[in-house]
């Protein structure tokens, strides 16, 4: 089998790819399980009721010229642009003139005797199981991990109407995010009956209780894992780099490989304001997809999409533009929270409960590079 471009990976920034290029005319072919799911919303909507949201339905990836190939790469010569898939139907081998890796992050357990049972709620393969549970009426949930995917997860659970207990081995929600995000999250828990616990070190898990250090033996009808995830690889493609992320150029190839090029989770992609950067959020993995259709298609541009995100802990509503790691200090200007870098410019704004200031706030990390 021939294709145009082979696009590893069906999640967000793999869609993103193969829609732009569609739309520039050139064919892509989607590999991945199943059909394209967003994963960002399993740490919230899909906790309500059960159900994956997925990006695309094959009608509309056909109907925008993309095409679809239900399966995993399991082995590849990237010298030669060579992918053999499995499917249901049996081995596939791909012949590809250029190969894009949109392979995202692997969302695992943490390496603790009798966790790897857990449900991982990054992984849409668990809501086969972790679905029925969580709508069968009210349980307690055990959720590990207090990052956003995890404060994120508590939160929707609690509004669920589940009694929930947040862990994790730092002593605040969101720790290791710039305050005053902490403290917001902190209080947003409080808010809506959540029991956060820090400084947990998990010794061993046993079907649906914890077994911890210093905290003794925490017990739950749920255990979800929530602790992030990795720049991804499947078995079989290897990049010959000694780590991932892969640091791309401009040009979002892969360093020693002719037509084989990396976007979202998976790559460092160098900002012109900000460096090389990973932004592991859906805006940058769209952005950054989109950035590698337009490369194939010949549009040769520098990346200088201005990093975004957001996220709902329950009812509050946090966005934040810019990078907050080029932030030297913060102060509070007019409502909003501003990083200023060593010299004084604006790179970063977060703003709080005021979805209608985002542009403002655009506006401002934007003339502060000029």
């Amino acid at each position: 089998m021939k294709a145009d471009v082979a696009i590893v990976g069906n999640g967000v920034a793999g869609t993103a790819c193969a829609l732009r290029l569609a739309r520039d005319g050139i064919r892509p072919l989607l590999i991945g399980r199943g059909l394209p799911v967003d994963r960002p919303p399993l740490t919230k909507s899909a906790l309500s009721d059960g159900v994956p949201r997925l990006l695309s339905d094959a009608a509309r990836l056909d109907g925008c010229g993309v095409e679809r190939l239900d399966g995993m790469v399991f082995s590849a010569d990237l010298t030669a642009r060579m992918l053999t898939v499995t499917t249901e139907q049996g081995e596939i081998e791909i012949e590809a003139e250029s190969v894009v890796l949109a392979t995202g992050l692997a969302y695992r357990s943490p390496p603790v005797p009798g966790l790897e049972d857990a449900f991982v709620n990054a992984n849409p393969h668990v809501f086969d199981a972790l679905g029925p549970l969580l709508t069968s009426g009210p349980v307690e949930a055990i959720v590990v991990g207090a990052g956003l995917i995890g404060t994120e997860s508590a939160a929707s659970l609690a509004q669920a109407g589940h009694a929930v207990t947040l862990v994790d081995m730092l002593d605040r929600p969101l720790d290791r995010l710039h305050d005053p995000l902490p403290e917001l999250g902190r209080a947003t828990l409080d808010e809506l009956g959540v029991r956060f616990i820090g400084g947990v070190a998990i010794e061993s898990a046993t079907g649906y209780s914890l077994a911890t250090a210093a905290h003794g033996t925490l017990e739950a009808d749920v255990i979800l894992v929530a602790t992030g995830g990795v720049p991804f690889l499947p078995p079989g493609l290897s990049l010959e780099v000694s780590e991932l992320p892969v640091a791309v150029g401009d040009d979002m190839l892969v360093p020693g490989h002719e037509r084989v090029y990396a976007c979202g989770d998976l790559v460092l992609v160098p900002h012109t304001r900000f460096g090389p950067m990973r932004f592991p959020h859906w805006d940058a993995a769209i952005g950054t997809g989109e950035h590698v259709a337009d490369a194939i298609a010949g549009t040769t541009a520098l990346y200088d999409r201005l990093p975004y995100w957001w996220s709902d802990i329950g009812p509050r509503r946090l966005a934040e533009v810019g990078f907050a790691g080029a932030v030297e200090s913060w102060v509070e200007e007019d409502g909003l929270h501003v990083g200023r870098d060593g010299g004084g410019a604006p790179v970063c704004v977060l703003v709080v409960d005021a979805p209608r200031r985002l542009r403002e706030a655009r506006t401002i990390v934007q003339e502060g590079a000029a």
